[in-house]
């Protein structure tokens, strides 16, 4: 890792940055002020003021920042001078002149003397005054809390004498151990805190979501390390970045050896009795709780008091929940627990546990399964295991509850091996609830490998259950493959009585829904209609809720969407009766798809997946189910032209940190945000990273979407040829054999665009795919006939649009046949859609010499793209508006203005090909010109080296360069600084 900003990215300090704008913003117009920043240490001061620094540079600020000094005979005012001779050496402008010319005479200032601190207050606060009278000054005093007085004194100082004057002063300072202001700086912050210009924040550990976006940052493929650095930091971003460290230097428990150290020498210099209650606390489970920290050191209340309070003044020990300790980060507790000897760790954890013994309470049984398998008792472990599985099962802890049946699984307990089986099979189904798909099958996969191994029913179906795990995890060939093979393993004769048809149910429901998610509707309403007799034989109501749902679904692409719908809500009827929140969950997801997509019910479509999801949060599925019913809500929220609405979706569903095919729909979802709002860099990144999942055998109703935005973001990006590429590949999945005519109509259309725009754009014509197109666009208006209602009328839509593509290349074409499609798409609440047809009808009408109602057209097409914020399709609207010369008094301000007088951040300069790059890529070139290879640029920035070599491959066709030298010659052309190596 690089100590710079391209090595560690800035992130999770919004809030921050924004009250250091406000209050440099405040004091521009209201004179000088004040903003003291505290808390601990390596939580991210100095990267919060070195980010404000920049942005404020850029803003035409002059930045003086200077660092105290942890020695008793630092200079008087070190801090600022050094930040003065920085400024005159490397700053430019009348700033640094007034700097340098000053310095020889402040150097000759006595400013130990009373009278020369004095003189040199004076001297600084003039200075200071002068600078911003030609722009505004910040001054960042880092580390505060060891500065010398004479620097603590000036902060007042020039409060007071600069009050008017266009002056920020920013402090930095550590907490004390117990976490309040440090005794150095008591005076000056009192004295402070009576200025109502100054502001006092402390800035606080990263939350858990914003540590875990930091580290797929850092090493976006290695998203395992999360709990490891969680618990190291408890989001201190410093510890955070030394626990990668220790694991790319070798350590895999991530405790760096400089923070070992520092660790043991504070509790070298404890007291015996201190160290005690050290050892204890980190031996403990979570908080630990005063009177339990008492039977397990079985000391006095008067003596142990004593001891807490000095480990609390040594930084060692904090205060806990209501009446408990912890010690002050993971990475402490990790040192002084791995310091305890064999002896003194069984002794702590058998005291801790026979502490606990009769105990009850929530957490209890989880903390003596612990204590008992620490201290060598596995016969007391897994009894106290057992119970905190059930437990955490009870309370929707599925995580916790997966730890808890693995454990029972591995416990040496005598006579045990029956039940190891039954413990596997329980992990497993607390792994898949709780969204670790990778987890639950493998669990089942070792199940059915075991010695003892099912067979019969058993096996089959277990092997469903795989292969519901598989789907969840993306893995759609292994699941259907997993189902099939179920359905051959179940017994000839289905006479069996209750359980055996309860079970066959379950087995042949299984296989008809990875049919169904296969999007082969015909095949999966067979499978369904056989389960559907031995489900309702015995009223078995998993299984019934999962066929009735198949049988719903797909009576929608008939001709009885009614039916459909009253199926799939019986189907939720009776899986929320069921108690099973899995068979809920997919009952809800296929009513809520079902209404948004072929019955057209967008409004209740996204008002059920909303409700769906709330629900299924209840149920502790929020990291799966909840997730998929977000993104159906986001997509469905982006047709109407919602599109905040779908970001906030998007957001939740992405903070619940999703695995496998959910991460897969929040990318999809937002991957399509991104690319109409315009960051189709954003988009992309997302898109290839479904791509990792929903490759060549990923399943249809990912692979599908997957590939149109991939054809929608190579059209924005000018590249209709290669979108066509694309598009081929979609009609390769289609006739794999689906039935789903509502994902793959968007294809279509995209494939009439492309061929419209390749055309237009000059591009060699495609005759057998254009011919290919067009049989399926047959297809699909003959599946149209054959649908509800509803449906209908959306394949006819898009057909439509097809048909109004190709007038784009048809001599002749009726200029008004885009409007017709629009006034289509307007009926249907569309509103992107309809922008983009109110465009293409705009440039028709001018193409036809109808300037007048070309220009009303466009208008249209950008009130709409305006509201939605549609920034490419804007860009488009202007570009045609200016080519053809016509106002267009909706468009934005700085799209309607010729392209020559539009300010330079509207596209990049045609003489530096670096601003071609993105952010990342320019970082990934800055590190390249430092001699690095492929694999020290990924160690520097945090990425795989594959990702290095896509960076370079964009860095390289960007900047029209062959190789690595090249692309350096330009960063050093462009940015001379850069000449010189660092």
């Amino acid at each position: 890792m690089r100590d710079t900003p391209a090595g560690r990215p800035f992130h999770g300090r919004t809030a921050e940055l924004d009250l250091l704008r406000s209050a440099l913003r405040d004091t521009v117009v209201n004179g000088a002020s004040a903003v003291l920043l505290g808390g601990d240490a390596g939580v991210g001061k100095t990267r919060l003021v070195t980010e404000f620094g920049r942005w404020a540079v850029a803003d035409g600020t002059v930045v003086l920042t200077g660092r105290a000094l942890d020695i008793a005979d630092a200079p008087s005012f070190w801090p600022v001078v050094s930040a003065l001779r920085e400024h005159a050496r490397t700053g430019t402008g009348e700033a640094a002149r007034t700097f340098a010319a000053a310095l020889g005479d402040l150097d000759g200032t006595d400013g130990a003397s009373a009278a020369g601190r004095v003189e040199m207050l004076g001297e600084l606060c003039g200075l200071v005054g002068r600078a911003a009278r030609d722009s505004p000054v910040v001054l960042v005093v880092d580390d505060l809390h060891w500065a010398d007085r004479s620097t603590r004194d000036l902060f007042a100082y020039l409060l007071a004498g600069l009050a008017t004057e266009r002056v920020l002063l920013v402090g930095t300072y550590r907490d004390d151990p117990a976490g309040g202001t440090p005794a150095t700086l008591l005076p000056l912050v009192t004295e402070l805190r009576r200025h109502r210009t100054v502001t006092f924040r402390q800035v606080r550990p990263l939350p858990r979501a914003a540590l875990a976006e930091l580290l797929g940052m850092w090493l976006p493929d290695r998203p395992d390390l999360e709990p490891m650095v969680w618990a190291h930091s408890a989001g201190n971003v410093f510890l955070a970045e030394q626990t990668v460290r220790a694991v790319l230097d070798g350590d895999p428990r991530g405790v760096p050896q400089t923070v070992r150290e520092l660790v043991r020498a504070g509790a070298a210099g404890l007291s015996a009795g201190a160290r005690d209650v050290v050892r204890a606390v980190a031996a403990g489970v979570g908080d630990v709780e005063h009177p339990l920290l008492a039977a397990v050191l079985d000391r006095s209340g008067a003596e142990l008091a004593v001891a807490v309070r000095e480990a609390v003044d040594a930084g060692f020990v904090v205060a806990a929940g209501n009446d408990g300790y912890a010690l002050r980060h993971g990475l402490m507790t990790e040192v002084v627990a791995g310091d305890l000897l064999p002896a003194e760790r069984v002794d702590l954890h058998e005291r801790y546990a026979r502490a606990l013994a009769g105990h009850e309470g929530p957490g209890v049984a989880a903390r003596l399964a612990h204590h008992w398998q620490r201290a060598g008792h596995p016969a007391q472990a897994l009894a106290a295991t057992l119970a905190a599985a059930e437990e955490a099962e009870r309370l929707r802890g599925y995580a916790e509850a997966h730890r808890h049946w693995l454990r029972a699984a591995t416990l040496p307990v005598a006579g045990s091996a029956a039940a190891r089986g039954g413990f596997l099979e329980r992990a497993a189904a607390a792994a898949e609830l709780a969204g670790d798909h990778e987890s639950a099958v493998a669990l089942l996969a070792e199940r059915l490998a075991g010695p003892q191994a099912p067979t019969g029913m058993d096996e089959a179906v277990l092997r469903s259950r795989l292969a519901r795990y598989l789907m969840s995890a993306g893995q759609a060939a292994e699941a259907e493959e997993a189902a099939r093979r179920a359905v051959a393993a179940l017994p000839d004769d289905p006479g069996g009585g209750a359980p055996t048809d309860a079970a066959r149910a379950e087995v042949l429901a299984g296989y008809a829904t990875a049919l169904l998610t296969r999007a082969d509707f015909s095949a999966a309403r067979r499978v369904a209609q056989q389960a559907l007799v031995p489900a309702r034989r015995v009223g078995e109501p998993r299984a019934l809720a999962s066929v009735l749902a198949v049988l719903g679904f797909g009576a929608a692409f008939t001709r009885d969407g009614g039916a459909g719908l009253e199926a799939l809500s019986e189907a939720v009827g009776i899986a929320e009766a069921s108690g099973d929140p899995v068979t809920l969950g997919e009952c809800l997801q296929q009513r809520a798809e079902l209404l948004s997509g072929p019955l057209n019910a967008l409004d209740d479509g996204v008002a059920e997946a909303l409700a769906g999801a709330e629900r299924m949060a209840e149920l502790g599925l929020g990291r799966t189910a909840a997730v998929s019913l977000r993104a159906m809500a986001a997509n469905g929220m982006f047709r109407r032209g919602t599109w905040d609405d779908a970001e906030r979706q998007v957001t939740l569903a992405w903070a619940a940190a999703p695995a496998g095919a959910q991460a897969v729909e929040v990318r999809l979802a937002r991957a399509r945000l991104r690319m109409g709002r315009g960051d189709l860099d954003g988009s992309e990144e997302d898109l290839a990273a479904v791509e990792l999942v929903a490759g060549s055998a990923g399943l249809p109703k990912l692979r599908l979407p997957l590939l149109i935005l991939r054809a929608g973001l190579e059209m924005w990006r000018g590249r209709p040829e290669i979108a066509r590429d694309h598009v081929g590949a979609g009609l390769d999945v289609v006739e794999s054999g689906i039935d789903d005519v509502w994902a793959y109509a968007p294809l279509l259309w995209h494939g009439a665009r492309a061929h419209a725009e390749a055309v237009l754009a000059g591009r060699a014509a495609d005759p057998s795919g254009l011919r290919r197109l067009r049989r399926h666009r047959g297809e699909l208006v003959s599946r149209g006939d054959r649908s509800v209602p509803a449906l209908r009328a959306v394949l006819a839509t898009f057909e439509a649009m097809c048909t109004a593509e190709d007038s784009r290349v048809t001599p002749g074409a009726d200029a008004g046949t885009w409007a017709g499609v629009a006034d289509l798409l307007e009926r249907l609440g569309q509103p992107y859609p309809t922008a983009y047809a109110r465009l293409r009808s705009g440039e028709a009408l001018l193409g036809a010499r109808r300037a007048g109602a070309g220009a009303d057209e466009l208008g249209r097409a950008a009130t709409g793209a305006r509201e939605l914020r549609a920034a490419p399709l804007l860009a488009e609207i202007a570009d045609i508006a200016r080519r053809a010369r016509v106002p267009v008094p909706e468009l934005p301000v700085i799209m309607a203005q010729p392209a020559r007088d539009r300010a330079p951040q509207a596209g990049p300069a045609p003489d530096n090909p670096l601003t071609l790059l993105t952010d990342r890529e320019l970082e990934v070139l800055e590190v390249l010109a430092d001699g690095a290879t492929n694999k020290e640029i990924a160690a520097a920035l945090f990425i795989a080296p594959k990702t290095v070599g896509a960076h370079l491959a964009r860095i390289f066709a960007k900047l029209g360069v062959t190789n690595r030298t090249q692309a350096a010659g330009v960063l050093r052309r462009h940015v001379p600084e850069r000449g010189v190596t660092e």
